[in-house]
């Protein structure tokens, strides 16, 4: 899996004098620390995702298990869990639509969500690995869990949860962004990805219709 590829948007990470700004790692990062992080900041994500859909009068069924997380304001994966929600918030507003139909075709449940996770985020890395295309991995991990809850099955974010960990772990991204500095990294991230979400997100929705096509029980 490559890091990135000529005329990607992503490939350049951040500006050289805005990079790791907040909170510096005392000690290196290590990608064991990265997959340690990464169901807390996922978690985060949801957490923030979820609350402003809700607050703003969105489609968004209650869900108990993501109402009641508990979120320290001040720790470095709620920041970055909140950071990533925020960029990604346009996105999500224009695409919401396409990921539920996308999803209505998969026949999900419990047994088989991993797999098509998996797929799916495959897809999404295929040519490499970037913050827009970890944004895009989290939301697809946020969307999907809301939409298995809709189908009845209930506590599945934590499930979720470490899909996403599993998934950078055995994926090679949790060793890209302890290259980056690790998640606080992405406290330094700008809207500027969420000009460019758009290209990722249809990677995403391609990878939807090849896996129902090809991939289909």
């Amino acid at each position: 899996m490559a890091s990135g590829g000529d005329g990607d948007p992503f490939r350049s990470n951040l500006p050289r004098n805005r990079k790791n700004l907040h909170r510096r790692p005392s000690r290196p990062v290590t990608e064991e620390g990265v997959v340690q992080e990464t169901e807390e900041v996922f978690r985060s994500y949801v957490f923030f995702r979820y609350q402003t859909e809700r607050e703003e009068g969105g489609n968004v069924p209650e869900d108990p298990e993501i109402a009641e997380m508990h979120q320290s304001p001040e720790s470095t994966t709620a920041l970055v869990g909140r950071q990533l929600a925020v960029i990604g918030d346009d996105i999500n507003r224009r695409y919401d639509l396409e990921f539920h139909n996308l999803l209505s075709t998969l026949p999900l449940n419990a047994e088989n969500a991993y797999d098509y996770f998996r797929k799916i985020a495959l897809g999404l890395f295929e040519s490499g690995i970037n913050w827009g295309r970890v944004i895009a991995l989290l939301g697809f991990g946020y969307r999907m869990a809301l939409y298995v809850f809709q189908r009845g099955i209930k506590g599945f974010i934590s499930q979720i949860a470490k899909f996403v960990a599993e998934f950078v772990l055995r994926n090679r991204i949790a060793r890209w962004i302890a290259a980056q500095g690790g998640w606080v990294a992405a406290l330094d991230l700008d809207n500027v990805y969420m000009k460019w979400m758009a290209g990722i997100l249809a990677v995403v929705l391609m990878g939807v219709f090849v896996i129902h096509k090809f991939y289909r029980p």
